[in-house]
């Protein structure tokens, strides 16, 4: 018999993720009713009355310690403390991993859901029995507390080892997760004297943020309260459930609308703005960003808005058509030689005579060593039958991927792929002939979590389906790619074998589906630099059933693949002069060495150069201001030629140099007022000295500032490098600008503010996509793929937070 309370909070879990619950209503009834099969669920536990409680720690049974001030100040006053592990067991998450495996998404969502429901539903029966029991002792019982959020997640060791986990075959890893992953820790104390809850979770430390537990506290303390809101966005009309104080932000987001931000909703940027039907008071801190036009006609920034309400909302941004870079200009001239070998072959049917079984005659027809997965061996006997014989066998290297018609020996497709943190592009290539098919270009689906890694990485390790959300987001639209590609070029899925991937290493992280926390915290090590090789499958990817997905290596923690590829393709490795390679974005790399030696950096120049954290900022959207010239009428020009709405890096980069030029700043930076030319577009904006470019659109001092300690950051890495690498500025002979602002950006403007030393003026080539042109090259040849691991391991990583001289550098660097 169906659980019916299990089915009504997981549906309403799924209507909060955005789900049309109607529609999958059967699934979840059916997935359900399946449940038992999957779930093994063990609770193991024990209970402690030796322990000594000191200011920041607990120190319980044979020396072991919880630390921290919140679990003391939780549990004091216990006479008892519980440690308690609950496990789903392996079954429910293997099922979970398959869903997403075979590409049924929705199914692996509702099961990951109706799990989380059921493991709270059994954490609180649990809860419950302890009061039960507690009770009748003339005791008292505090809620449970989870390691994580307030309290350090490295505390889920000591409870591991506390409640002897282990004695009911659970594990944890060295990032302090217990396996299988559908398992919870928590402590709790009983006493007299302990603070209690009427539910079991105290929510204030609790990850997760729609838990049964929190929603049964919130009906007892305030009614079960759910708002409507309908949102209004690019001519579509959505109506979205909130939860009482929901931020409205994160409430669009995780419903897939965008809006524009730099900051992942941390109330910094001030773009996400929206409409709404009700008057409400507006903070300092929001009406700095605000005009007070905009506030009188409800405008609000969505990440200040808490939902106690139905509203209906607005979504004031109109997504213009962007400006993605998808051009080499570089001719891509590389031997080729593909991974992937098409042999029509005929195999003799077995007989009375010839009793040698299908394996074997496929083998016998390669003539060489074959490795021959599960899927391929299963249709070999009726695929050969139905054809007669004659067949097209697929061989990528020494394994057998596919057999299919002789019809299509010459169908042979491969994608090359970069993803950046804000953008994607996808080259099509017909692998027989080398020769580009299509192009697919888009926005980052990932940018409604922020402009930068460091806010996504953030989001993954904040939301309890962070990464995997980061990671589906991806998926999706490289299958889009894909189903673009075939749609418009008449080609099937089957006949795509393989992908070559290049990006930052956090974006390589995300779509691999691998954790980024190391990535962000000091010694600042990836999870993985070496070159991947992974079967398409694995991933959700809808290419052929055995095709592969290659990442390119990584060099360090924030200089990847996408790196790796720019060098392939200026092939600055091959050369006798010394060339430095500036690949600028949210981070920037560069490469500087020749064919002898080679040494890399990243320097933190943050979202400026890509528009984020400046006043009137955006994207290379359309109305984006993208170039300035004081000297003409008007002084700018727009991408798209529409009007301005904003100002994107290589439209600063240019007004920061026109304002040096005319005098209206100085060396250090600052807004002279009183300057002769252009004095009436000297002013104020919002409290701060700032420049009208035109329209409503200012360069404000702030601005100016962001610009200098991104520029800053860069300057200071190629200083260093030139230092490490023992040469004179003089003796670099080439400067590679790659990557989208690299291609758009002014060489002049460049020099004039001071990002590349002035003696490299007139040695500057705009090489646009190289990391599409290295990924391309690899997916061409597998030469090519060989010096690309190659380099991994030639170049040396510098790491510039640590060097000595970068503090000095990074303030000469911000004087223009």
């Amino acid at each position: 018999m169906l659980n019916k309370h299990l089915i009504e909070e997981s549906t309403e879990k799924l209507k909060n993720m955005g789900f049309d619950v109607e529609e999958i209503q059967g699934e979840v009834e059916q997935l359900i009713e399946e449940f038992e099969e999957f779930v093994d669920y063990k609770v193991k536990y024990e209970v402690y009355d030796e322990f000594n409680i000191s200011k920041d720690r607990i120190s319980v049974g044979n020396g072991e310690f919880l630390h921290g001030e919140y679990v003391v100040e939780n549990l004091k006053g216990s006479d008892y403390i519980v440690a308690a592990v609950i496990s789903l067991g392996e079954g429910i998450e293997s099922k979970i991993k398959e869903f997403f495996q075979k590409g049924e998404y929705t199914k692996g969502f509702i099961l990951d859901t109706i799990s989380n429901v059921f493991l709270e539903e059994v954490t609180l029966d649990f809860w419950k029995d302890l009061k039960k029991k507690s009770e009748s002792y003339g005791k008292k019982i505090t809620p449970v507390f989870f390691p994580g959020n307030n309290w350090d997640i490295k505390n889920q060791l000591a409870i591991f080892r506390l409640a002897r986990a282990e004695e009911i075959g659970l594990k944890i890893n060295e990032n302090f997760m217990i396996l299988p992953e559908k398992s919870v820790s928590f402590v709790c104390g009983i006493g007299e004297n302990v603070k209690t809850c009427e539910i079991a979770a105290s929510c204030d430390n609790c990850p997760l943020v729609d838990c049964i537990y929190r929603k049964k506290i919130m009906s007892k303390q305030l009614g079960e309260k759910r708002y409507k809101v309908v949102v209004y966005f690019e001519g579509k009309e959505k109506e979205l459930v909130a939860r009482e104080g929901e931020n409205l932000f994160y409430l669009l987001s995780r419903n897939g609308i965008y809006l524009p931000n730099s900051c992942g909703g941390n109330r910094i940027c001030g773009k996400c703005r929206v409409r709404v039907d009700k008057s409400y008071e507006v903070s300092e801190q929001e009406a700095y960003f605000l005009s007070r036009e905009e506030i009188e006609k409800n405008v609000r920034l969505a990440c200040f808005v808490e939902v106690h309400e139905d509203l209906k909302v607005q979504v004031l941004y109109k997504e213009g058509k962007a400006r993605i870079l998808t051009e080499n200009k570089k001719d891509i001239e590389v031997p080729l030689d593909s991974r992937i070998d098409k042999r029509p072959v005929v195999i003799a049917l077995p007989t009375l005579e010839d009793q040698r079984d299908f394996v074997e005659r496929v083998k016998e027809a390669v003539g060489e060593f074959l490795e021959i997965p599960l899927s391929v061996v299963r249709n070999i006997p009726s695929f050969l039958e139905k054809e007669n014989s004659k067949v097209t066998l697929v061989l990528r290297k020494s394994e057998l991927i596919a057999i299919e018609r002789v019809d299509l020996a010459n169908k042979k497709y491969g994608i090359a792929l970069d993803i950046g943190t804000t953008t994607i592009v996808a080259y099509l290539y017909d692998l027989d002939s080398g020769k580009q098919i299509d192009v697919y270009s888009s926005l980052n689906p990932q940018r409604n979590f922020g402009a930068d890694v460091i806010s996504r990485i953030e989001y993954a390790l904040k939301e309890r389906d962070g990464l995997n959300t980061l990671h589906f987001l991806l998926i999706e639209e490289i299958n889009k790619a894909i189903s673009e590609f075939s749609w418009r070029n008449k080609i099937e899925r089957d006949n795509i074998y393989e992908i070559v991937a290049v990006g930052n290493p956090t974006m390589i992280h995300f779509l691999l589906k691998v954790d980024v926390k190391n990535i962000a915290v000091s010694p600042y090590v990836p999870t993985f630099t070496s070159m991947m090789e992974i079967k398409a499958k694995d991933l959700g990817i809808k290419i052929n059933e055995e095709g592969y997905v290659i990442t390119l290596p990584l060099i360090s923690a924030y200089v990847g693949a996408d790196t790796i590829a720019a060098v392939l393709g200026s092939r600055m490795d091959l050369e006798e002069d010394m060339s430095l390679l500036i690949d600028i974005g949210t981070n920037g790399e560069m490469v500087l060495g020749n064919k002898h030696k080679m040494i890399a950096s990243s320097a933190a120049a943050g979202p400026a150069f890509e528009g984020g954290g400046i006043t009137f900022g955006m994207p290379a959207l359309e109305g984006a201001i993208d170039h300035v010239d004081f000297a003409k009428v008007p002084p700018y020009t727009t991408v798209g030629g529409k009007e301005p709405k904003g100002i994107c890096g290589s439209g600063i980069v240019d007004a920061i140099s026109e304002l040096l030029r005319y005098g209206i700043i100085d060396k250090t930076g600052r807004i002279v007022k009183d300057v002769e030319l252009f004095k009436e577009r000297v002013g104020v904006f919002k409290g701060e000295d700032a420049f009208l470019i035109g329209g409503d659109i200012y360069i404000t001092q702030r601005d100016i500032r962001q610009i200098q300690m991104a520029k800053g950051a860069i300057r200071a890495g190629i200083d260093i490098m030139l230092k490490e690498m023992g040469i004179d500025v003089k003796d670099v002979k080439k400067v590679f600008l790659a990557g989208g602002f690299g291609n758009y950006i002014s060489p002049k403007s460049a020099v004039e503010i001071g990002l590349i030393p002035k003696e490299l003026e007139g040695k500057v080539l705009q090489i646009g996509n190289s990391a599409g042109m290295g990924a391309v090259m690899c997916l061409l040849s597998e030469k090519e793929l060989k010096r690309a691991v190659g380099l991994k391991d030639k170049i040396r990583y510098i790491e510039l937070s640590t060097h000595p001289d970068f503090q000095k550098k990074f303030m000469d660097g911000m004087y223009f």
